[in-house]
């Protein structure tokens, strides 16, 4: 065969195998999920979006359990523990986000409203969550407060540092 012509039906074979790709890459639906209230992808979906509530009501009692065994309370502390993991606990039913068509029909001042009615009420748990930590904090001991001191901490950390957290859902640690 002519060398010109090989190359030639070359280039062409890579070109119609690289059109193709294009092709089915503009077909494939969206990785993300679908689109959030704002018409981003929703990255946001998927398995972890919506956690099963049981396994988070689990993993909150494995971690409470865990603190209240770190603390080595004593019977007076036990009502004050009581107290504190009730107010600590998830919600049973989690808020659903805002539907993205019933945003489309608001105004924007409506969807202000709207989502500072949502800030609002996630300020009030917040704030009832910090007021019952805070009273259960006055109530432990100097050593006890460092150990809560520590634990808590943890939960402040970027989500690179809150592996311990995730790590029953993590096979490996990719750095390593």
């Amino acid at each position: 065969m002519n060398r010109a012509l090989k190359k030639t039906l070359m280039a062409a074979a890579l070109v119609c195998t690289g059109s193709v790709a294009v092709m089915a890459l503009a077909q494939s639906p969206n990785p993300g999920g679908p689109p959030d209230a704002f018409g981003m992808p929703g990255r946001h979906f998927g398995p972890m979006h919506r956690p099963d509530p049981a396994k988070v009501q689990a993993m909150f009692d494995k971690h409470m359990s865990r603190l209240k065994t770190l603390l080595q309370l004593t019977p007076n502390q036990e009502g004050d523990w009581v107290a504190f993991n009730s107010a600590m606990t998830p919600p049973a039913v989690r808020p659903t986000p805002p539907n993205p068509q019933e945003f489309e029909k608001l105004t924007t001042p409506e969807r202000i409203d709207r989502l500072n009615a949502m800030r609002a009420h996630h300020a009030g748990l917040l704030d009832k969550r910090a007021e019952a930590a805070k009273k259960f904090y006055a109530v432990l001991t100097p050593s006890q407060q460092k150990v809560f001191d520590l634990e808590t901490l943890k939960y402040l950390q970027p989500r690179d540092k809150m592996r311990w957290l995730h790590q029953p859902m993590h096979r490996e640690d990719p750095r390593k």
